[in-house]
């Protein structure tokens, strides 16, 4: 089975990208190229890449523009934006991240750590996707044990049994119409970021999404084998939402009353805290201040400079963090770094 990843490389200087493209195809990677934003645009609606590297300063259409227009299509939202830039400051790479990217690398590149994030990146994509639905589907299972007889009241005592979870639950009928949900599902649809609640129906910012949910919806009041799941993206940018349509009609005499939607804020399950970091590799607060900047591609004389310390200090703990996470270089420490447990709320 060929499972060799694509990435498309959008840089305007030819050299650059050429450079990328070499130790990205050495790397066993498939690698797209676009001089420019609008190139970049034409071969997105031709194909559909892994992962994005692109720059944000070019001509035309800039790199923002880029991120935008992906994370507006439903059938790509997903898919993991690494911006390429000279800019380096602190409100730059805030408001790369602001605007949806998932990294920030800052030339010149260092090819190691660029491999390191890119491997990280499309391992986090299967994580975040697979442990987002056996969740979900674990909260599944036990609202079913917790509701027998199949009723909406019995339904609904069990959906907020499950407000810890990072699982937004919402039981509707069959017009479609929303009978309950849980907190995390109010959270979400209450930021009115391409999945709300309007006119007491649960809809999508993308008309063809809206069609496939409805029908799912549909058929679960019918069918037992199904297993739906319609991504929905978000209008400011960032990792979609997942709806999850479990089938629900167990019997051909038992039709429920109601059925059970899942929905996952896959932004909330991919984000990289240092409490995350603090608890699972025992960092100290320097330590963590350094593995979160490595984490964001910065060099280690970047470091030192914000940090306001000595390199051979940066070094210091770059050794105290290869000895904890058990790696013995840059390029593996990132990885590991970027690949951590999804976090929860409770911790």
């Amino acid at each position: 089975m060929n499972d060799q990843k694509t990435i498309l490389c959008v840089e305007d200087e030819d050299d650059l990208r050429g450079d990328i493209a070499e130790e990205l195809e050495a790397a066993n990677y498939r690698v797209l190229q676009a001089a420019n934003g609008s190139e970049a645009l034409s071969l997105l609606e031709r194909q559909r890449p892994d992962l994005v590297l692109c720059d944000i300063t070019m001509p035309g259409l800039g790199g923002y523009d880029v991120l935008k227009a992906l994370r507006e299509q439903g059938t790509m939202a997903d898919v993991p934006f690494i911006f390429l830039t000279a800019l380096a400051e602190r409100n730059d790479v805030l408001s790369g991240k602001q605007a949806g990217a998932d990294d920030y690398l800052v030339k010149p590149i260092d090819y190691e750590i660029l491999l390191a994030t890119i491997a990280a990146r499309l391992d986090q994509v299967a994580r975040v996707q697979t442990s987002a639905v056996h969740r979900a589907e674990e909260s599944w299972q036990e609202i079913l044990k917790s509701s027998k007889g199949r009723t909406v009241d019995a339904l609904y005592k069990a959906t907020f049994a499950f407000d810890r979870f990072l699982v937004g639950v919402v039981i509707v009928d069959e017009t479609g119409a929303i009978r309950v949900m849980n907190k995390e599902a109010q959270r979400i649809l209450s930021e009115d970021d391409g999945l709300i609640a309007s006119q007491g129906i649960l809809k999508g910012s993308v008309a063809k999404q809206n069609s496939k949910l409805y029908s799912a919806i549909e058929k679960a009041f019918e069918e037992e084998a199904l297993d739906e799941i319609v991504s929905f993206p978000r209008i400011s940018g960032g990792r979609p939402y997942l709806v999850l349509i479990p089938g629900q009609r167990f019997t051909v005499e038992e039709r429920p009353e109601a059925v059970v939607v899942l929905v996952i804020d896959t932004e909330q399950r991919a984000k990289v805290s240092g409490d995350t970091l603090v608890r699972l590799y025992n960092l100290t607060p320097s330590e963590t201040r350094v593995a979160l900047m490595l984490i964001d591609g910065k060099r280690l004389d970047q470091i030192a400079e914000e940090l306001e310390v000595a390199q051979t200090t940066v070094v210091f703990h770059l050794k105290n963090l290869f000895r904890k996470t058990d790696t013995n270089r840059q390029a593996d420490l990132v990885r590991v770094l970027l690949s951590v447990p999804l976090r929860s709320t409770g911790a």
